[in-house]
């Protein structure tokens, strides 16, 4: 029987609990850093097949783990959860961390791909898109344009993450594109632009969330009208914290849900008929559902909702499982007590085959 990711995150934190102190001394005593990073390695395994991360110090002696979802945001509902389970009696010595944190200061260089850069190497031009809640990136950099494309926009990315963090990279930052020549815009200095972010956030009403699932996009479709349509292609209409699961589906690739599947995670939704239900109750009934089924599951670190969808014949829940086996008989009373017709769960796989709920 698998083990289901809820089960292996208590399992970690309980190792983790039991060696840290031996991390602590390594750290304190400058083992090589091979060895220090194959050991928490080891443990971190516990929870995740593989996973990246950093160590490290803080200015205030404390210690820091910290886990990065290398900008994928399936990843980082993993990495997310991971951290809502700390043992708070951990944090006396540690900081954990679930993305990368702003830690870059005025004055700050990197150096990669045998060149050096720091803030007066990089001219940023900030546009704020206030319909899509995203600041746009125009920069003017000589010497970043003397890497190939890749190299010059991973070295790019790996120096704002320092001033911004990695979840505002990830949250609030649209296009980059570079320019050959200086602008004559509104410029920002890199170590100024999380200011002018968080400026943006509270001038427009952004939304500002610590838990990804929480952070929504809305979505229209052309539903499928032909006999023979599948489940998902009736929708019209929706919304969803993960749009990279959604684009993966519709796409037909599986690459995101078999890896968080090795970690013991299930992508998944639930479904039934909008027969009975009078149309203009449609969505509020859904969230309904939703709503009764999230009281359950997260507070108990079971499950949690990543947006629904109406379609013309089935209305959708979409969750990221953590525990798939006690999640299913849960949604099933609430299916069963609200007597919903045709109801069943599928995994978000093309093809996959639908468990129908039976009474």
């Amino acid at each position: 029987m698998q083990d289901f990711f809820k089960n292996r995150v208590t399992k970690f934190w309980k190792s983790f609990s039991e060696e840290e102190y031996q991390i602590r001394e390594m750290m304190d005593n400058k083992v090589e850093g091979e060895t220090l990073l194959n050991f928490v390695d080891s443990v971190l395994q516990i929870a995740f097949n593989k996973v990246y991360f950093e160590m490290g110090m803080n200015n205030e002696g404390k210690y820091e783990l910290i886990l990065t979802p290398e900008g994928d945001r399936t990843r980082l509902m993993l990495l997310h959860y991971w951290l809502q389970q700390a043992p708070q009696h951990l944090l006396k010595y540690w900081n954990f961390y679930s993305t990368k944190p702003a830690h870059g200061e005025p004055g700050a260089i990197i150096e990669m791909f045998d060149i050096r850069i720091g803030e007066d190497d990089i001219t940023v031009y900030p546009e704020i898109d206030s319909d899509k809640s995203k600041i746009n990136i125009e920069l003017y950099s000589p010497k970043l344009m003397e890497l190939d494309e890749n190299n010059r926009y991973s070295m790019f990315f790996i120096y704002l993450d320092q001033f911004i963090g990695e979840l505002y990279t990830m949250e609030y930052i649209g296009y980059i594109h570079f320019v050959q020549e200086k602008q004559k815009k509104r410029t920002s200095a890199i170590a100024a632009l999380k200011s002018f972010i968080d400026r943006a956030i509270s001038e427009y009403g952004w939304p500002k969330f610590d838990n990804p699932c929480e952070i929504y996009s809305g979505y229209r479709m052309e539903p499928n009208q032909d006999e023979g349509w599948k489940l998902r292609e009736d929708i019209f209409s929706g919304y969803t914290s993960c749009t990279p699961l959604l684009d993966d589906y519709y796409n037909g690739e599986n690459k995101r849900f078999d890896e968080a599947k090795e970690n013991g995670v299930i992508f998944g939704f639930l479904f039934f008929e909008n027969i009975n239900i009078p149309r203009e109750n449609v969505v509020n009934f859904r969230g309904e559902i939703e709503d009764k089924i999230a009281a359950t599951v997260i507070p108990c670190g079971i499950a949690n909702s990543l947006g629904g969808a109406t379609g013309f014949h089935f209305s959708y829940i979409d969750f990221i499982i953590y525990d798939y086996e006690t999640f299913i008989p849960i949604v099933k009373e609430i299916v069963f007590k609200h007597k919903l017709e045709g109801a069943g769960f599928s995994n978000f796989t093309i093809g996959a085959e639908p468990v129908i709920f039976n009474e």
